[in-house]
């Protein structure tokens, strides 16, 4: 949940994601030929790429058409060669979303995740993009143009955030429909891609991401072994050896974060023999996903949006927010909450020469809050930037924050290369993943959008998006899995079993605004032995919220020995907002 990306979320990102990420070179992915083998070459300054062809539909994976995917994959390198003893062999990673892309977030945070499982082993670190999603092939989008794409999104603004009125429930409801309708229609021209993007068929993807890893490694191994000639020494023959029980397990290592916690569960769930270490941060509790309840994601909201008031107030002028008269931090709340009731209850009329004119109300606030939420380290000095300017009067960066200033060139070639259906992606997922609810009545999606609007006045209205979306979708997967969410106690000699090597590693911030660290314990009871580490960091997901040095030595001590942080361990973050962090961090992969 990394990025639950509603249309009016989409919204509060201002940049978009091409093919030139920030801090790297550009590349294009088009000049890599899919294959069935992993065929790596050079990119984006330092990391290696290919594009993996793989069935499209995992039932039938020799259909009469031969449908395929191509998954790309971005890894980095291990800092020692796959025959050095240190060696620990794959990391792969999830993002989250769904619909964030693995690609991105090796090129933004596979050096931080790195750091973060190295210790006296050494891994290489891999994420893709899944199925559908911004590299990977073909790709769920439901427009034939970006021009198109923007006139639906400007249409969903005009609409509001849901408030649970009929009236705009009614509208709502038709345009989710016609919304579901199109986005079908779309799907018959590029290879009914949505009716295979469920979770199952990602981690069936991933299942064979592990095996083509593993016969790649022994290909490398037999290779050398030949150009050694028959006089083999004894490390070669060791390894050797190795390399026979890996390809009899053929095991995941997995590092996932917000939906990708439920990628990995899903595929420990499914394939719980072919898992030997997972560590999975920011829970989302398989159970309630698949049910569409997404009320029980904001339990801990409400703190995570006093904290910026509480932080803010803390750090006095080196808070844009601040004034020398505040006695404590609800004063700066009040101001702040004072701003979004007024503009809710007398809109302000924005005469745009930069962009077309618009109209500002306290739902433009609420959106702009979303992202700090998730990334105090790096987003909360510029939302406090942002609200001192607002209740200064001047809205330019708010406007600028929700994507109503400036002019698009929908026919350049930057655009044609933008990442602009990361919204569509993610509801095919996460719709294809629930239980239909096409058929539940405004009665049902009335008394939704009010009770997380009770749960979280700041972003309760924003959340009720995600699950309402799928109240129009028309497609349902061909490949499901709705559980149960649960895997048998852990072996860590485990030769083909049917259990894992080792016991989940469950990691939670403190207060997440979506994954609570309610849920880490709800998942942990699912798998016998599993563990949660509290890191005491405010943000979504710990490994996102802040660098921790205590939590990264537990996170390596798992990876290498599969032992657990003794019960009851909590880590404290190396950083906090509104204050310089010289070490390295992670950051949103968008």
């Amino acid at each position: 949940m990394s990025s639950m990306v509603s249309l009016a979320s989409k919204l509060a990102v201002a940049s978009l994601l091409v093919h030139k990420a920030a801090g790297s070179s550009e590349f294009n992915w088009s000049h890599i030929e899919p294959s069935w083998d992993l065929e790596y070459t050079p990119c984006y300054d330092g990391l290696q790429c290919a594009r993996l062809l793989l069935p499209l539909d995992w039932l039938n994976p020799r259909d009469e058409l031969n449908a395929t995917v191509a998954i790309a994959i971005a890894k980095l390198p291990a800092k020692v060669g796959a025959d050095h003893d240190s060696f620990g062999g794959t990391v792969i990673t999830n993002p989250g979303g769904p619909g964030d892309s693995g690609v991105v977030h090796m090129i933004k945070n596979g050096h931080f995740l790195q750091s973060m499982v190295d210790g006296n082993r050494h891994y290489e670190v891999l994420s893709f993009d899944p199925r559908g999603i911004f590299y990977s092939t073909p790709i769920a989008n439901c427009y034939e143009n970006e021009a198109d794409g923007d006139l639906a999104e400007w249409q969903m603004r005009g609409f509001g955030l849901l408030d649970g009125s009929t009236q705009q429930l009614r509208r709502r409801r038709a345009h989710a429909t016609a919304r579901g309708q199109r986005c079908a229609e779309a799907d018959k021209g590029q290879s009914s891609i949505r009716e295979f993007m469920s979770t199952a068929s990602v981690a069936r993807d991933m299942l064979a991401i592990v095996d083509k890893i593993e016969a790649s490694r022994s290909a490398a191994l037999a290779k050398a072994t030949r150009q050694g000639g028959h006089d083999d020494s004894a490390q070669r023959l060791e390894l050797r050896s190795q390399s026979a029980n890996k390809r009899a397990e053929a095991r995941l290592q997995y590092f996932g974060t917000s939906y990708g916690t439920f990628l990995g569960n899903t595929f420990l769930s499914m394939f719980p023999g072919r898992v030997h270490r997972m560590v999975l941060d920011g829970l989302v509790v398989g159970e309630e996903y698949v049910d569409l309840d997404w009320s029980t994601n904001l339990a801990d909201t409400a703190h995570v949006v006093d904290y910026f008031y509480q932080s803010c107030f803390e750090a006095g002028p080196y808070c844009p927010l601040w004034r020398a008269f505040d006695m404590s931090w609800s004063t700066i709340k009040s101001r702040v909450d004072k701003l979004v009731a007024d503009l809710d209850a007398n809109p302000l009329a924005i005469a745009n020469t930069d962009g077309p004119e618009t109209v500002i109300t306290g739902d433009e606030i609420r959106i702009a809050m979303m992202d700090p939420l998730y990334a105090p380290l790096d987003l909360f000095e510029g939302l406090a930037t942002l609200l001192h300017d607002a209740l200064q009067g001047n809205y330019t960066l708010l406007l600028q924050r929700t994507g109503i200033t400036g002019h698009r060139d929908t026919c350049s070639a930057s655009r044609a290369l933008a990442y602009t259906w990361m919204d569509q992606a993610s509801m095919a997922v996460r719709c294809g993943d629930a239980k239909d609810v096409t058929d539940r009545d405004l009665a049902f999606w009335g008394a939704y959008a009010q009770k997380l609007g009770n749960l979280s006045a700041d972003i309760g209205g924003l959340w009720v998006e995600v699950p309402f979306a799928c109240s129009g979708w028309k497609t349902r997967p061909k490949y499901r899995y709705d559980g149960p969410f649960t895997s048998p106690e852990h072996d860590p000699a485990a030769i083909h079993s049917g259990r894992p090597s080792a016991p989940l590693l469950l990691l939670s911030s403190l207060y997440d605004p979506v994954t609570p660290l309610r849920s880490a314990a709800k998942v942990a009871r699912g798998h016998p032995g599993s563990r949660v580490l509290l890191q005491k960091s405010v943000g979504h997901c710990a490994f996102l919220s802040a660098p921790s040095e205590c939590t990264k030595r537990y996170v390596r001590d798992y990876m290498d020995t599969g032992r657990l942080p003794p019960e009851g361990t909590e880590c404290e973050p190396d950083c906090s907002p509104w204050w310089p962090c010289p070490v390295e961090r992670a950051h949103l992969p968008r």
